[in-house]
């Protein structure tokens, strides 16, 4: 297992650090895993993918080093059920790094990603089009276009996220109605604020919002709730400590969307598609992961 040979691939532009801090942060991780890093000469997302690619038949692992965005990027760039990967936290909210558990700098990650073992955990199937962790319909993609543009203005981190969750919801998104079926059975939100499915507990930052949720359980997890002030406090509340208590929580393996306007879906942090129709899949061991 030790034998493994690894490579790191990184976002230049994921998180908040400068490309040399970046540079100078994965110095352990180079370390300890005995890696060449790839990825800071690559200006382009489409690049980044393209080299993923390329160094697929070459080294036993990848490992992703940049936010939960950059993850899905490569995870969607290469046959993740054939090729393991790995995740060194760089971004801003870190979904899954919670959700992996991990505690520590880049250095004592790097030695848990050694010492671990490759691990097969489930995806989700986006329209056929897209895997991913986490996929969520409703107020998240409005924050994700806001936080972009914090990002732009100087604003990054949780204090960027803050700012544009509390624009998002008193100010751009309005809400819709969503019918929606789990395994045949149906139900119907009247306002809907967000969908997320997931295939982990947590969101970014912490914010446990799927307590329920496994990443080897072969189920989706499904969480919503109705835009209601009090309510969403509360939910924000126990995410934050006890685990969400606040909205619907349902399991099963096969799930439908319909919307009465269309929505754009976000995938792991990205920016995906907008349609008034979804449909998501789980997928069984569909990711190698080292951890």
């Amino acid at each position: 297992m030790n034998n493994m040979r690894y490579v790191i691939l990184t976002n230049p532009v994921s998180g908040k650090m400068a490309l040399e801090q970046k540079r100078s942060a994965l110095k352990g991780a180079v370390e300890v895993l005995g890696a060449e890093v790839h990825g800071l000469d690559i200006p382009t997302l489409e690049g980044l993918m393209e080299r993923a690619r390329q160094v697929e038949s070459v080294y036993d692992v990848i490992v992703v080093a940049g936010g939960d965005g950059t993850f899905s990027d490569v995870i969607n760039a290469i046959d993740p059920s054939k090729k393991a990967v790995a995740y060194l936290p760089l971004g801003s909210g870190n979904a899954l790094a919670y959700g992996l558990g991990y505690k520590g700098d880049l250095f004592t990650i790097a030695g848990r990603i050694k010492r671990g073992r490759v691990r097969e955990f489930d995806l989700i199937d986006c329209d056929g089009k897209r895997r991913a962790v986490m996929a969520g319909v409703g107020m998240e993609s409005t924050i994700l276009k806001i936080r972009s543009r914090l990002i732009a203005r100087g604003i990054t981190g949780f204090r960027a996220y803050v700012h544009a969750v509390l624009a998002a919801y008193f100010r751009f998104y309005g809400g819709t109605r969503a019918d929606v079926t789990i395994d045949g059975v149906a139900f119907s939100v009247r306002n809907l604020l967000t969908l997320m499915i997931t295939k982990q507990p947590y969101y970014g930052y912490g914010l446990n919002l799927a307590p329920r949720a496994r990443f080897d359980d072969r189920k989706l997890h499904a969480f919503w709730s109705e835009k209601s002030l009090f309510p969403n406090l509360y939910g924000a509340l126990t995410a934050f400590t006890i685990g969400n208590r606040s909205g619907s929580h349902f399991s099963g393996k096969k799930m439908e969307v319909w919307l009465k306007k269309p929505l754009f879906l976000q995938t792991d942090g990205n920016i995906a598609w907008e349609a008034d129709r979804f449909t998501f899949r789980v997928l069984p061991k569909a990711l190698k992961i080292k951890c």
